[in-house]
């Protein structure tokens, strides 16, 4: 989904993952948030982040630079911005 930027795809995925009671980790949150990000959907990377962020307090740079970029690609600075603060 990642390569692809199949968003979508990728989103229905991590829902089905959780309606199966799969155990949701960093790594399946980062990819949902890269297939976004390549997909130039930010405010699904941006929801994405949020959620992951509530469930791991110290997430990683990479899923914060995934969700910049697709920020700054969807023209969304202000909140690329923000997410520095």
């Amino acid at each position: 989904c990642e390569k692809g930027g199949q968003w979508g795809k990728a989103l229905v995925l991590l829902a089905d993952m959780a309606l199966a009671r799969v155990h949701l980790d960093a790594i399946s949150y980062i990819a949902a948030i890269s297939a976004c990000e390549h997909g130039s959907s930010w405010q699904n990377s941006l929801a994405l982040f949020s959620i992951m962020s509530g469930q791991f307090p110290e997430p990683s740079g990479i899923p914060l630079g995934s969700v910049i970029n697709a920020c700054r690609t969807g023209s969304a600075w202000v909140l690329a911005c923000n997410l520095f603060h």
